[in-house]
């Protein structure tokens, strides 16, 4: 009995290792930019607190962080726009949250951690709805 020996074709080895080092590059690019939009709470001072009211303007059910936009009124009576950042939307839901929870034109109570820089953004852990329900936003 005669054995053969199975030949590959290097075309096909070619297109292989192509189409291998294509999803490689693919599932790098999308693990890498995860990481990066990933900050956890490094721009906040997770020291103070601050508790501000104010009018919700938009309200955005997305990833990788819910986030409301609202004029809140600061320590000092000024009002600026603040970017109140959430937990994801799967913690929301277990803490109550749909889409629909905050409205715009709504007056609230924020509760968070203000931004080190100053700026208006905060990481939101609680707010207070119109209908008096308390609602956490981070853990």
């Amino acid at each position: 009995m005669k054995l053969m020996r199975c030949r590959i074709n290097p075309s096909s080895r070619t297109v292989m290792n192509r189409k291998v080092r294509a999803v490689l590059v693919v599932g790098l690019l999308l693990g890498a930019a995860s990481l990066w939009a990933h900050h956890g709470n490094a721009p906040f001072d997770m020291t103070h607190t601050v508790r501000l009211q104010g009018t919700v303007r938009d309200f955005q059910w997305i990833n990788p962080h819910a986030l409301i936009h609202a004029d809140l009124k600061d320590e000092n009576g000024k009002v600026a726009n603040w970017k109140l950042e959430l937990g994801s939307l799967g913690m929301l839901r277990r803490f109550g949250w749909t889409r629909n929870t905050v409205k715009p034109g709504e007056r609230v109570t924020a509760e968070g951690f203000r931004a080190k820089d100053g700026s208006p953004y905060m990481c939101l852990v609680s707010i207070d709805l119109p209908n008096g329900q308390s609602m956490r936003g981070s853990p």
